[in-house]
């Protein structure tokens, strides 16, 4: 039935409609605010010092030749972080482990792709903080890198995270290897789902095919890159204004880091150029906080496109192989799935939801899913857009 105006919805009271957007008016005019547009009295900019090797032990790092450098007021480096312990934090709909985020934002004693934070600045403008970047002194020791998922678990690979343990089921590059030794591996977890009598349900099949199938890392490809400005109180309290997807994810994630009460921080979420998963996490805003505690003043970081795609989550890289026998009339019997996923630097991939999903749309009596979180000399994956 059509309305007065010509519209026809029914009798919905929006359904059908064009409501104004709350934010058009700002955004169409150029008043909205960024995080980047954010600006302080007495402000100073943040540069982050990264690591040129995919992996690579840190020696030493000396910061004295930037600290005396002309507009230098901070240096931070991995020693100024409290080690947190491996406390597995619920954000929303995230789990996370504090104690590799941390690391994530920081190195300590090792990187683990190149783009990783080793240091940070704080100067009275983004040239002079470039500059004592290079005044920084960083001795590496070199390792060797392992780029995929399949080289991760090779039996002879380097390992990324010594304190991860063999104890999985096929985890290595054959599927049908048997267990090994309880070794270092760079599988960090894995997932299992099986019933009925694979054995069976091929041989009850008239066609079997096997596939496999590698897919690459792909970045959420936001316009706007990840961006922080934070303001560390006299009195302890913090306000932190940046681009996120969650700002109670940014300030849960903050304090667990910093081992801060919540209560002491306060997120402002600016107006948000793209996120699709990729803004889900921190990267700058304990750096900014630091930085600010130690200058006294506010410092904002931002990142150029090139820190995005080398020192944020893109989506999982993954290795699979598949395994399926059908009748001639369409019905499957049997199916068998390997899936790899890069984690990349750290734990997290979203090989669960991959392995709860790849057969979610069939009836399948006779299956058999093998899902695995491998960590890989890469930037530690986020969300994009249905992870899995």
């Amino acid at each position: 039935m059509a309305d007065s105006d010509g519209s026809s919805n029914g009798n919905f009271r929006v359904i059908g409609t064009r409501p104004v957007r709350h934010d058009g008016l700002e955004k169409v005019t150029g008043q909205a605010l960024y995080g980047a547009d954010y600006s302080m009295p007495g402000m100073l900019h943040g540069k982050v010092l990264r690591s040129p090797h995919a992996h690579a032990l840190i020696k030493s790092i000396n910061v004295e030749k930037a600290l005396k450098h002309p507009g230098v007021h901070a240096v931070i480096t991995g020693d100024d972080f409290p080690e947190v312990k491996g406390v597995m934090a619920q954000v929303g709909e995230l789990v996370v482990n504090t104690h590799y985020l941390s690391l994530n934002v920081m190195a300590r004693d090792k990187v683990l792709y190149d783009g990783h934070p080793v240091a940070a600045v704080a100067a009275t403008s983004k040239h002079v903080a470039e500059e004592a970047l290079e005044l920084i002194d960083v001795e590496y020791e070199v390792l060797p890198p392992v780029m995929t998922a399949e080289e991760a678990m090779r039996p002879d690979a380097p390992v990324l995270l010594p304190e991860l343990r063999s104890r999985f089921i096929a985890h290595r590059t054959d599927p049908g290897s048997p267990e090994g030794p309880d070794r270092p591996t760079n599988v960090a977890s894995h997932i299992q789902f099986q019933r009925g009598d694979m054995e069976a349900g091929f041989e009850a099949a008239d066609f079997v095919v096997e596939r496999e199938y590698t897919t690459a890392t792909v970045h959420q490809g936001y316009i706007e890159p990840q961006n922080a400005l934070a303001v560390h109180g006299a009195d302890g309290h913090i306000t932190i204004y940046c681009s996120t997807q969650g700002s109670f994810n940014v300030r849960t994630l903050t304090a667990s880091m910093l081992e801060l009460s919540e209560g002491m921080i306060r997120v402002v979420p600016a107006e948000i150029g793209g996120g699709f998963g990729g803004k889900t996490t921190i990267y700058l805003e304990p750096l900014a906080v630091l930085l600010s505690k130690r200058s006294g003043r506010p410092v904002k970081l931002s990142m150029s496109r090139g820190e995005v795609l080398r020192a944020t989550g893109p989506t999982s890289g993954t290795k699979m192989r598949i395994k399926m026998g059908a009748t001639r009339d369409g019905i499957i019997t049997a199916a068998e799935v390997w899936l790899a996923y890069e984690a990349g630097a750290f734990p997290g991939s979203p090989f669960a939801p991959g392995a709860m999903t790849t057969l979610g749309s069939y009836k399948i009596e006779n299956l058999k899913i093998d899902s695995f979180d491998v960590v890989v000399n890469r930037p530690k994956v986020a969300a994009y857009r249905a992870p899995g």
